[in-house]
């Protein structure tokens, strides 16, 4: 069964590794998953990691467990994250989406705490049309139910966040969500750098529609961003 799931671990793995050096894993908090096609089973980073005082930036397969859509284990050596239910209730509600990133990014979580929603500023961060919404709860997503509201809440959008919690991404690939959490990061920075000059301006809703984001949220870009950054890794 190990080697099935390998080339998704190794995919997952990855993704954690440069969301860990990019610095939106403080602490090693926060985990990414993705949806094994076809089957009602997760590959996600493993929450013993967390327990015992590990560092993500030397992740490897072996620290990906396989759960269920119920948030049951079913291959792996260490328990699961204890806010699966994220991404179980997400994947039940979005049957197109392939993978889901919990993070807790600076800046993102900063503006939450005062209220600010993130605003699509920039030409990459028009797929955050009209705003990314403040889910209010700001506690552990530890259950069903819970997980339920916050897939309730991001609806068909692909950003979340939980206010002075963290952010929920998601996106058809775990290339797609994982860039979309570095660029909700970037796009809290510019718009936190912005304010210093003025009051922030959201791109208007031209340049917002399936053209004005489609360079950025397109299949080839996200491949095009993950090569980057992953030779990122490789220099450090």
């Amino acid at each position: 069964m190990a080697d099935k799931f390998k080339d998704i671990k190794d995919r997952v793995a990855l993704g954690v590794r440069i969301l860990a050096y990019q610095g939106v894993f403080p602490l090693a908090l926060g985990h990414v998953s993705e949806k094994v096609p076809g089957e009602d089973l997760i590959c996600i980073l493993s929450g013993g990691v967390h327990d015992r005082g590990g560092i993500l930036e030397n992740i490897g397969a072996a620290e990906i467990v396989v759960i269920n859509l119920d948030g049951e284990l079913v291959e792996g050596e260490m328990e699961p994250p204890g806010e699966r239910f994220i991404h179980t209730e997400i994947y039940r509600s979005r049957p197109e989406i392939r993978s889901v990133v919990h993070a807790h990014p600076p800046i993102t979580v900063a503006l939450s705490a005062a209220g600010q929603e993130v605003l699509p500023i920039t030409a990459r961060a028009a797929l955050f049309s009209p705003s990314v919404k403040i889910f209010p709860h700001h506690g552990q997503i530890d259950n069903p139910p819970i997980g339920g509201k916050v897939a309730a809440a991001l609806g068909q959008a692909y950003a979340l966040v939980l206010r002075g919690h963290g952010s929920v991404t998601v996106g058809e690939s775990v290339e797609a969500a994982c860039m979309i959490t570095l660029t909700l990061e970037e796009t809290a920075r510019q718009q936190w750098i912005a304010a210093a000059f003025g009051k922030p301006q959201p791109l208007p809703a031209g340049a917002v529609d399936e053209g004005g984001r489609r360079p950025w949220h397109s299949p080839s870009f996200y491949r095009a961003a993950w090569s980057y950054y992953c030779a990122q890794l490789t220099k450090s």
